[in-house]
């Protein structure tokens, strides 16, 4: 870490005066390398940054850096800030993160603060809010930000918006990027500021993003707290750490599966905890946390006391809860209830819980520090090739990521994940590779332009045919295209007008 600030980093006296930052024995500022950075290239001076960093390398904070420079100098002409997030979770997380932090730093009232997601749409005491942009601080997840600006809100002044795209590589996901990149593209031309964030984008990736925004990239590669991989086969045990980018060690074979590495990891030292299994499926969260039970039962771990007025409601969830969190142990799923939920965040909280199955929601983002992470399986279902396909890397290391976080634990992280077939091995191998990264395709195509075509029409971001061809031309797919083919813009422009006649031949359009 770097003791004390860059010239002009332009962090405000609120901040500054705060105990927010961290400090060392003697009260100099402590920053990361990102976060220093960050600083020196204006994020709480105004200026548009895209900060790539790998997991625990204080990212986060490089966004609140923005939103405080921001308010403090734009609060009284009505400055906002708007916070981008990947997943319902990790938006309820920053929002109680922010009303702690923001609400005395700014003296900012709890009505506003405004969580907006699919769920609904609430102010800092949970009551309902029917204009979302009149936040000061809003929390939203990225899809739902678009379609507040889709449904009403084009004519808002987001001159005065500073934005922080958390996850920002979402931009490039199969399923979700599209509308990511609608949005940003909606924003890049509008937005006061828009500060980047992301640990699992390729560089040169990184770098077009950054241009295409108007922005500067800031990079890291080293982590603050050190990350161990280890892939076991059933003949070898390969490892590399994030300390080096050199080729995996082999050792000897170790102990398979993941029950067997809980069995290992829980009967020594708490050195290892608390751990986190991450799988694909709820099913397979299901199905692991049935078996640890017995587990847990056979080896005399935690206690036996049931505590059944636990939850005002019963559940299924709720029901194996009860039986699973006297054990040490739980579940964390998207299917959750709200009191489900906290029950199982605030055991995370306050340490203790020596074990979490989890589906993906868990690692995109959520700060829950721990030690050890175990990637029960890193294969998706693909029913498109009626297959299972290796995840995308940068999934995988977000995932292995959340051991080892610098918020909460300075002891070096432990990702473990298992392969057995031949060809199995050859394509885990690559996740070892921690500093390689998947370039990721464009998620504009003319292919779609039907029904993304109704889309911006039907919400106003384009008015006609002309308009939608050249909101198409201003994203970052198209700029991709036309760096591999000239004719990009003909091709495009083609497709847009077949769209429009597509839509008016099936009465969608008048």
């Amino acid at each position: 870490m770097k003791s004390g600030l860059p010239l002009d980093h332009g962090l405000p006296d609120e901040l500054l005066a705060s105990a927010l930052l961290y400090r060392d024995t003697d009260g100099q500022i402590l920053l990361t390398d990102v976060q220093f950075a960050a600083l020196e290239a204006g994020v709480a001076t105004g200026k548009n940054i895209i900060a790539l960093a790998p997991t625990s390398s204080g990212k986060t904070d490089v966004g609140l850096f923005a939103a405080a420079g921001w308010l403090s100098r734009g609060l009284t002409n009505g400055s906002k800030v708007v916070f981008l997030t990947s997943h319902r979770a990790l938006a309820r997380q920053k929002f109680a993160e922010l009303i702690h932090k923001f609400a005395p730093l700014f003296t900012l009232t709890l009505d506003e603060f405004v969580l907006a997601t699919g769920d609904d749409i609430i102010d800092g005491h949970g009551d309902p809010v029917l204009d979302a942009f009149s936040g000061t601080i809003i929390i939203a997840t990225y899809e739902k930000y678009l379609n507040l600006l889709s449904g009403s809100g084009l004519n808002t002044d987001l001159a005065k918006v500073c934005f922080v795209a958390d996850e920002v590589q979402l931009i490039g996901d199969a399923s979700r990027g599209q509308n990511v990149e609608i949005l940003l593209t909606l924003l890049r031309h509008r937005a006061g500021q828009i500060v980047g964030l992301s640990a699992v984008i390729e560089v040169r990736y990184g770098e077009l993003l950054a241009s295409w925004l108007h922005a500067e990239m800031v990079r890291t590669t080293r982590r603050e707290v050190e990350l161990s991989y280890e892939l076991r086969t059933p003949s070898s045990t390969y490892t590399t750490s994030t300390a080096t980018e050199s080729e995996p060690e082999s050792h000897g074979a170790s102990i398979q599966g993941t029950l067997g590495v809980l069995r290992e990891l829980l009967q020594t030292d708490r050195e290892h905890e608390p751990i986190a299994v991450f799988c694909m499926t709820k099913k397979q969260v299901f199905d692991l946390a049935k078996a640890w039970e017995d587990e847990v039962k056979k080896l005399g771990l935690g206690s036996t006391i049931n505590d059944s007025t636990m939850f005002r409601e019963s559940t299924a969830s709720s029901d194996e809860l009860i039986r699973y969190l006297p054990h040490s142990f739980a579940y964390h799923t998207a299917d959750l209830n709200e009191e489900e939920r906290i029950a199982v965040e605030t055991r995370l909280d306050d340490s203790d819980l020596r074990v979490v199955f989890a589906t993906t929601t868990l690692a995109s983002g959520l700060n829950y520090s721990f030690k050890t992470v175990i990637i029960h399986s890193w294969q998706r279902w693909n029913s498109s090739t009626r297959g299972y396909n290796a995840i995308p890397r940068s999934e995988f290391h977000n995932m292995a990521g959340r051991a080892g976080r610098l918020s909460k634990s300075d002891s070096a992280g432990r990702a473990i994940f298992f392969a057995s077939t031949p060809k199995d091995i050859r394509e885990a191998s690559r996740y070892l590779s921690w500093w390689e990264l998947d370039d990721f395709a464009p998620r504009i195509d003319p292919k779609g332009f039907s029904l993304l075509s109704l889309q911006l029409l039907s919400s106003k971001v384009a008015d006609d045919e002309t308009e939608l061809c050249k909101f198409l031309q201003s994203t970052f797919s198209a700029e991709r295209e036309l760096e591999r083919n000239a004719a990009q813009p003909e091709i495009w422009a083609d497709a847009v007008s077949r769209s429009v006649n597509n839509l008016y031949d099936w009465g969608l359009a008048v």
